[in-house]
């Protein structure tokens, strides 16, 4: 498997999308994977990846 590189504008958009809440509905991951042109499963994990950068973040 690769890694995943995400344009700036799919970055911007996603993390736009994480300030409103951490934790996306599935039809807001349906639109957002539509939109950005990424898989549902692409944006699931940078969803739970992000919200582990948080974590690291919070318990430095």
């Amino acid at each position: 498997k690769y890694r995943a590189v995400y344009t700036g504008k799919q970055r911007l958009e996603l993390e736009k999308e994480f300030c409103c809440g951490k934790y996306i509905s599935p039809d807001r991951k349906r639109g957002i994977s539509a939109e950005l042109g990424l898989t549902q499963r692409q944006v699931k994990i940078w969803f739970q990846n992000r919200r582990a950068k948080e974590r690291r973040e919070r318990n430095k």
